[in-house]
């Protein structure tokens, strides 16, 4: 079955990154914040864990349905485009960023 060019490969077709050159540490993770229809955050979870190891998330209302999808800065450009993909299947909405706490470090 052929693919389009732009559609994005299934996580076990995707090449192995290369580990000998290794991602500089991140001292803190990126997040996004978005909100969805109570009823497809369960899809979303699916969706979003078929994609190993690309972003997580929290439910920070379920009644609102707002989540905070936590990153790694490295993996930006790979969730946007899993978000793409997640997209067509479920409504999202992004949020501004809210405020962070003040961390004390």
């Amino acid at each position: 079955m052929p693919t389009s060019a732009s559609a994005p490969l299934p996580p076990a077709l995707h090449p192995r990154r290369d580990r000998s050159r290794p991602c500089p540490p991140v001292r803190h993770s990126a997040a996004l914040y978005l909100r969805l229809p109570a009823r497809q955050i369960a899809l979303f979870r699916f969706l979003l864990e078929a994609w190993e190891n690309v972003a997580y998330f929290t439910v920070l209302d379920r009644r609102e349905a707002l989540i905070k999808v936590v990153f790694s800065p490295h993996m930006a450009e790979a969730l946007r485009h899993v978000l793409a993909d997640i997209a067509r299947s479920v409504t999202l909405e992004p949020l501004p960023p809210l405020p962070e706490p003040v961390r004390h470090d």
